[in-house]
């Protein structure tokens, strides 16, 4: 149950953040980014005071990361008329959409946004690239900073069970130029973050010791 969360803040000019916090376990982070094409809300979860997502009318798009992150998609979709974009993989986790376009890896998304596949805990979990501010790397699930991910204090973390050897599995987000990342879950790495993700790989990081412990939903399941 969600019980309790943080307003919208500005976190660069025109990427704002929300959080709803799930007791005990882990905060969910919602992103709202502007640009001059319009706008497009990254994993959004219903929340009080988001009126200024309405005022602005210009949202372009609602894009998931990553299939478990359905969240409140449909209701953002029927407030903004805005399509859903969802990776092709995780087609087969959809509970409550009946319609959305389907991406991957490669993909020019509206807004400037460029999906980077990050599969591991999902097939086709994305993480999301801007080049604004330097380049913004949006990734729902793959990476974290919150408690979970990054435990006993390290700024960044790999999922522990989609990506416990990062260094392994998510090596390819090097090669993109960005400054800040954006998790799903835990606070921004606000500047400096790639050389974060570089420190945190080349020292072996991680939050565990054994192979990925993921079971795959079946494709064939009916939504």
């Amino acid at each position: 149950m969600l019980t309790g969360g943080e307003a919208m803040k500005e976190v660069l000019p025109g990427l704002f953040q929300w959080r709803i916090v799930w007791p005990e376990v882990w905060s969910l982070e919602s992103w709202w980014l502007r640009t001059e094409a319009g706008s497009v809300l990254i994993d959004p979860v219903e929340w009080s005071a988001l009126q200024p997502i309405a005022e602005a009318g210009d949202v372009r798009a609602i894009v998931l990361t990553v299939g478990w992150h359905e969240r409140s998609a449909r209701l953002f979709a029927a407030r903004t008329g805005a399509p859903i974009y969802l990776p092709a993989e995780d087609a087969c986790m959809v509970e409550d959409l009946d319609r959305w376009e389907p991406y991957g890896d490669g993909d020019e998304l509206p807004c400037g946004l460029r999906a980077v596949g990050v599969p591991g805990l999902t097939r086709g979990e994305q993480a999301l690239l801007s080049p604004r501010h330097g380049g913004l790397l949006f990734v729902g699930d793959a990476l974290g900073t919150t408690a979970k991910w990054a435990p006993g204090g390290i700024p960044l973390g790999g999922h522990p069970n989609g990506h416990p050897r990062p260094w392994e599995s998510l090596s390819h987000l090097l090669d993109l130029d960005f400054e800040s990342l954006l998790p799903g879950h835990g606070d921004p790495i606000v500047g400096g973050a790639r050389e974060t993700l570089r420190e945190m790989m080349e020292e072996r990081r991680s939050t565990s010791t054994g192979p990925p412990r993921v079971t795959w939903f079946p494709k064939d399941r009916a939504p």
